[in-house]
């Protein structure tokens, strides 16, 4: 009797622990997010900060329109495809007529 009723409970506490939110990681590195006292060294850091940001948005640009074309040529190649598809499938209804 005991039993029946601490699996069940067990269950429960697992269950309800395992649904715990994890921390998410953040996609972009802390390593130009630091702060130091020496004015010079930290006109640098911001400097190479806007350079790295920079650069990631080119990237992302030039990813983003890569995506583009490759969808582009793959959605001629169905159409292609569909319309080949079409033009069988006339063919095969003409002859039973």
């Amino acid at each position: 009797m005991i039993i029946r009723m601490l699996i069940p409970l067990i269950m429960i506490i697992s269950i309800t622990s395992g649904q715990k939110p994890l921390k998410e990681k953040p996609q972009d590195g802390k390593f130009l997010e630091i702060k130091v006292d020496d004015p010079n060294l930290q006109r640098e850091i911001d400097a190479l900060r806007g350079m790295f940001q920079s650069d990631l948005a080119q990237l992302k640009q030039k990813h983003k329109e890569e995506k583009k074309s490759l969808r582009k040529s793959y959605k001629e190649k169905l159409k292609a495809l569909r319309k080949k598809a079409k033009q069988k499938r006339k063919k095969q209804k003409r002859p039973g007529n």
